[in-house]
C-alpha cells in the first residue's frame, strides 16, 4: 500500500470511530425547545389507551417497531397528554378520576417505587427503573441511558375493578 493511500485509509478508520463516539442526540436542546414549543415531534403522535385501568394499546403502535412500550433512545424528549376518566371501584358510587388522579393522596408506585398521586397516570422507564408522575401532561422529560421502553401505568395497586378509559398521545422528539 502506498503512503497516501495508508494514510488516507487510517483517516477514514479515524473518523468513522469518531463519529461512532458521538452523543446518540447532539439535537436534545433542540428537541426541548421543540417540545416546549408544543412543535410537532420527529415521529408522528401516537395514540394510546388507557380502558378499566389496563393498558388497551400499551405498545408503540408503528409497524417498524415492536415492543413492550414507546422506545426511547438516551437524549430522546418525550411528552404525553391525557384526557378521561376511569373508575376505581365496582361500587355504583365509587370516584372517577382522570389521569391526574386524586388531587391530594399519594402512594408509591409499582414500577420505579416514586410517591405519585393515587390512581394517576405514570411514566417507567425500563432500563433506568425511572418513574415519574404524568397526570394530565407530563411536561417535555429527556430521557438519559440505554436505549430503552417507556412503559405507562396507572397508579392503583387494584385495577381488576376498575372501568372507563384515559386516551393518551406521546410525542417524541429525536432531532
Amino acid at each position: 500500500m502506498t503512503g497516501i493511500r495508508y494514510t488516507t485509509l487510517i483517516t477514514v478508520v479515524a473518523a468513522l470511530a469518531l463519529l461512532r463516539l458521538a452523543p446518540a442526540h447532539a439535537g436534545t436542546e433542540v428537541s426541548q425547545q421543540l417540545c416546549r414549543g408544543d412543535q410537532i415531534g420527529s415521529i408522528r403522535d401516537t395514540a394510546l389507551t388507557v380502558l378499566n385501568g389496563r393498558p388497551e394499546s400499551f405498545g408503540y403502535r408503528d409497524r417498524t417497531v415492536i415492543g413492550p412500550g414507546v422506545p426511547l433512545r438516551d437524549g430522546d424528549v418525550v411528552r404525553i397528554r391525557a384526557t378521561g376518566s376511569i373508575k376505581i371501584d365496582s361500587w355504583p358510587w365509587g370516584p372517577s378520576y382522570s389521569p391526574s388522579g386524586h388531587p391530594t393522596e399519594r402512594t408509591r408506585t409499582f414500577w420505579g417505587g416514586i410517591s405519585a398521586p393515587s390512581y394517576g397516570l405514570y411514566g417507567f422507564f425500563n432500563s433506568t427503573g425511572t418513574a415519574f408522575p404524568i397526570g394530565a401532561d407530563s411536561g417535555c422529560v429527556v430521557y438519559r441511558g440505554p436505549e430503552t421502553w417507556l412503559w405507562l401505568a396507572q397508579n392503583d395497586e387494584r385495577i381488576v375493578d376498575n372501568s372507563g378509559r384515559w386516551d393518551l398521545t406521546v410525542r417524541l422528539w429525536n432531532f
